[in-house]
């Protein structure tokens, strides 16, 4: 006597096994619908149709049909669409992932769109660590592109789950933060051509990035209040930095050369978009190496510890969305470290006021 199929019920889904895999019924409004997950585990089949489930209770049946409808779809096609639609990138961001689009296009874009997994994921990231030699914060970066990527195609309803979500961050290695003395500042705006100079310098002393300092505009200097509003911010949020004397000084001359709408802009008062070449340049020149932007924020975060500033201020003028940057800083610097041990070989001393009454004060 043949044995029936075993029969599992998921909310309003129905799985059942037709040969080696299991099969999910159930109704919409459309109609019966029947369908080969394409699956033989029945932990995946299950979690497969609990997504089912959840898009039916919440009336999502068109999403239903556009899953199935994306079955043929290539992963490079989606990625046409991703980057023509997508918006919840800044244009820096493009431009750090324009390269790792051309990777994972090159990878899977043959494949169907429904057709990579997280075993694909972890290989691929593995094999570019081991073979391309790339470090584990471009592994990260990497990973993070992808989740974003397959989290949008679950949204449209081109898949059923982000195959990315399950996969790790690997933990990276900590970085010492790249600041410069203020003996190697001074030395490199004296090398520095104007335009370039007042970048650094305001750089330097407000711990901006990059693409805040080149979008900054006239509207966001307060000089009354000695405030500047950062609007370009990566996380498209706005904060507050006060100006340093010098930085106010150095903002007024540049208001009254007249250029606008920039404040910070290149030789032709146009926008700037980097300045990497000359710092490259004037750097080995100095002896300093390839000294890039990011390294005038660190001396400014730098600085702000060595002097005493609590990192949770430290972490509002930086931006940082949480303390995990910014604990870069909390160690203390060598210069701190020998302070502490030269107080070792002072005497050790105490006011008189502190002495109990009839004690001498004494020392050694």
């Amino acid at each position: 006597m043949a044995h029936k199929a075993a029969v599992h019920i998921v909310g309003p889904v129905r799985l059942y096994q037709r040969g080696r895999f299991w099969n999910a019924s159930y109704t919409t409004e459309t109609g019966r619908v029947r369908e080969s997950l394409k699956v033989t585990n029945l932990k995946v089949a299950e979690k497969k149709a609990r997504e089912i489930a959840d898009l039916i209770e919440r009336g999502e049946y068109t999403t239903l049909d556009d899953r199935k409808s994306q079955k043929n779809r290539t992963f490079s096609d989606f990625l046409d669409e991703f980057e023509a639609k997508y918006k919840g990138w800044n244009e820096n961001t493009k431009k750090g992932t324009k390269s790792i689009l051309k990777r994972i296009k090159a990878e899977w874009g043959h494949l169907p769109l429904t057709g990579i997994n997280a075993r694909m994921i972890e290989s691929f990231l593995a094999r570019r660590m081991d073979h391309d030699g790339i470090s584990k914060a471009t592994a990260n970066r990497c990973l993070a592109c992808l989740k974003t990527v397959f989290k949008m195609a679950v949204r449209w309803g081109m898949v059923a789950h982000n195959p990315a979500a399950s996969v790790r961050m690997l933990k990276e290695d900590p970085k010492i933060p790249q600041a410069l003395s203020e003996k190697e500042v001074e030395l490199l705006l004296e090398k520095l051509p104007e335009y370039a100079r007042v970048v650094v310098l305001v750089a330097v002393e407000t711990g901006m990035r990059a693409s805040e300092l080149f979008g900054l505009q006239w509207p966001d200097i307060d000089f009354e209040k000695r405030r500047i509003t950062v609007r370009y911010h990566k996380g498209y949020e706005f904060r507050v930095i006060p100006m340093t004397n010098l930085v106010h000084d150095t903002l007024v001359e540049q208001r009254k050369k007249g250029v606008i709408p920039y404040v910070l802009p290149g030789p032709e008062g146009k926008q700037l978009a980097s300045i990497k070449g000359i710092l490259w340049r004037k750097g080995e020149k100095a002896g300093m190496g390839r000294v890039h932007m990011h390294m005038f924020r660190h001396t400014f975060a730098t600085r702000l510890r060595e002097r005493g500033v609590p990192l949770d201020r430290i972490k509002e003028l930086l931006g940082h969305k949480t303390m995990v940057m910014t604990l870069r800083y909390a160690k203390a610097s060598p210069t701190q470290l020998e302070e502490a041990i030269e107080a070792l070989n002072h005497p050790q001393t105490q006011r008189s006021d502190d002495l109990p009454i009839g004690q001498e004060k004494i020392s050694f």
